[in-house]
């Protein structure tokens, strides 16, 4: 296994402990929002270092990280504009 590998399932661990320390510790609609960040953050390293999308050519490293953009923001509004029940 590489450092690099190593590094970044590290840093998905503490995204993963810092998501249910959120949801555990505080209330409100915010914190769907935090966890759905801390979420596409995740798939965004995922997508770059285990994938190997990060040593693709640009082309596909752009519409890699343009589907994360997209996804987060359709999802994010969604959860935000959905109304309450």
């Amino acid at each position: 296994m590489t450092t690099s590998f190593l590094l970044t399932w590290c840093l998905l661990s503490l995204a993963t402990l810092l998501s249910w320390w959120l949801d555990a510790s505080y209330d409100g609609r915010w914190v769907g929002g935090a966890v759905l960040l801390v979420a596409f953050f995740k798939a965004r390293l995922v997508l770059m270092v285990f994938m190997g999308v990060r040593t693709a050519p640009a082309a596909i490293q752009w519409s890699c990280e343009a589907w994360v953009l997209a996804a987060c923001t359709v999802v994010l509004a969604t959860y935000w504009f959905a109304p309450l029940v």
